[in-house]
């Protein structure tokens, strides 16, 4: 019962674009970037595999969906991190956990997919979902996961990568939270703040730069 709990998300073309970025994300300073977004729009998301895992437990899901727009536009010298675009469709199948087979349900569309660091030499920029909303439920466990989830976009392959291991220093920390647990065993605890990690692939091979 021990390994497993964790595969859903968020993030957001997830996770975004996931992939889709949620709620509360703490302000470590108050940097400006300048974003410019080119061959922006309508867009969709897609990841083969997602993971959430907390305190050695994961819930993993075959597949994740999402969709949403990501506007051409320059954003001047905006306080990070910077809106860019939203998740307003963000979808999981095939999701298991340690006791079977598990639901995830996203609420509180739209997310906001954000800017939080300059762009790095090789085409990189960490960014964020915030507005994270999600719903999981299994056999004998169920909780909510809120807020914020970190990543980083790159403009070569127009991935969207749902990870706390970032190309660069954030300016911003993100984080997501564990609440409203039933059940669980103790595998899950209200206040943890569990990795959500996948890739979404972008329909569109939109490019970011920020300075």
């Amino acid at each position: 019962m021990r390994r497993s709990i964790g595969r859903i998300l968020v993030p957001a073309a997830a996770a975004a674009m996931a992939v889709a970025f949620g709620a509360s994300s703490a302000l470590a300073t108050a940097a400006t970037l300048t974003v410019k977004v080119t061959n922006g729009g309508t867009y969709t998301a897609s990841s083969s595999s997602t993971t959430l895992s907390d305190n050695g437990v994961s819930v993993t899901c075959t597949g994740s969906s999402a969709g949403g727009s990501i506007p051409t536009k320059t954003y001047t010298a905006k306080t990070s991190p910077v809106k860019v675009g939203t998740s307003s469709s963000l979808s999981f199948t095939g999701c298991t956990g340690p006791l079977g087979a598990v639901t995830v349900t996203v609420n509180a569309l739209p997310y906001s997919v954000k800017v939080d660091s300059k762009t790095t030499s090789t085409g990189k920029t960490d960014g964020m979902i915030t507005g994270v909303n999600t719903s999981v439920s299994m056999t004998g466990c169920s909780f909510s996961v809120t807020g914020s989830a970190p990543g980083f976009y790159t403009n070569s392959n127009h991935t969207l990568s749902l990870t706390s291991t970032l190309p660069t220093k954030p300016l911003n920390s993100a984080k997501l939270t564990v609440s409203n647990v039933n059940g669980c065993a103790g595998l899950v605890n209200n206040g943890d703040h569990p990795k959500y990690t996948a890739t979404y692939t972008v329909s569109k091979a939109i490019k970011i730069t920020a300075s």
